[in-house]
């Protein structure tokens, strides 16, 4: 199955955010000025109240305004707080992060895991996966931050058309879909070179170095729920490690922490 284009909502939240991140950058509403009422913003963009407030909503949590009830919203900054270096401490900042972007689904389909990729993964052989790959956007960028593939069992495939219809990572919707939680992510970081069709999706240059990020999502007894397979460019996304010395026993040791 393919999905070329984001679902309407997601696609016309993600247009209101871009066009008032817009007329911020270019000083149309500078510092401290009011954005129009959510009424003006309806009728000149063609979009409910319930888009604009969600919109709104993403602004917000970037930093970039702050809303009040009676009063109206008013720009806090011209540049959102996160861009283009993202803060990620633990594993409900990993939904923050992908709330202040936009996603694109370009594929989905089922994969039974021959050996390698089941030995990869954490699976077994012969099982049935569904994988997708999608496209990430920063809202006030243009160029992808992430092309991912995104792999999950069989049973939790809905969950990756519910992350194109919200936006949402794929892992908030397997939660809700089987009301199990994600408490464990195991990461691993490296470098990847870029391939021409790789390229062509990110916007950069063949056999540019790629930011690799992969990730394993555990839920209760260390289910495996998600697994991740994600690519960087180089320029658009950093990923900081602050380590901090933790004392056990009279030993002193150092304990990775994520910012």
């Amino acid at each position: 199955m393919s999905v070329p284009h984001p679902p309407s909502h997601a696609g016309k939240r993600g247009h209101v955010r871009a066009h008032i991140l817009r007329g911020i950058e270019c000083g149309l509403w500078p510092v401290g000025a009011m954005l129009p009422a959510e009424s003006s913003l309806c009728a000149e963009l063609g979009v409910s109240r319930h888009t604009v407030r969600a919109a709104l909503a993403d602004l917000q949590s970037m930093g970039l305004v702050a809303s009040h009830q009676g009063v109206g919203t008013r720009v806090l900054r011209r540049k959102p707080e996160l861009t283009p270096s993202h803060s990620l401490q633990n594993i409900s900042e990993l939904a923050l992060y992908a709330r202040n972007t936009m996603v694109r689904i370009l594929g989905v389909k089922d994969v039974t895991l021959d050996e390698a990729t089941a030995e990869w993964i954490g699976a077994g052989a012969g099982e049935t996966w569904c994988m997708a790959r999608t496209l990430r956007t920063a809202a006030d960028q243009d160029a992808p931050i992430v092309l991912s593939s995104v792999w999950v069992p069989q049973a939790s495939k809905p969950a990756i058309e519910a992350s194109g219809r919200s936006g949402l990572p794929v892992f908030i919707e397997v939660q809700r879909l089987h009301g199990r939680m994600v408490s464990e992510v195991r990461q691993v970081i490296g470098i990847s070179i870029a391939t021409r069709e790789q390229a062509t999706l990110l916007r950069c240059k063949t056999r540019e170095p790629l930011l690799r990020i992969q990730r394993w999502y555990y839920g209760h007894q260390r289910a495996l729920l998600e697994v991740t397979d994600s690519l960087h460019p180089q320029d658009r996304f950093q990923y900081a490690v602050t380590l901090r010395h933790v004392s056990s026993g009279g030993i002193t040791q150092s304990s990775p922490h994520q910012e």
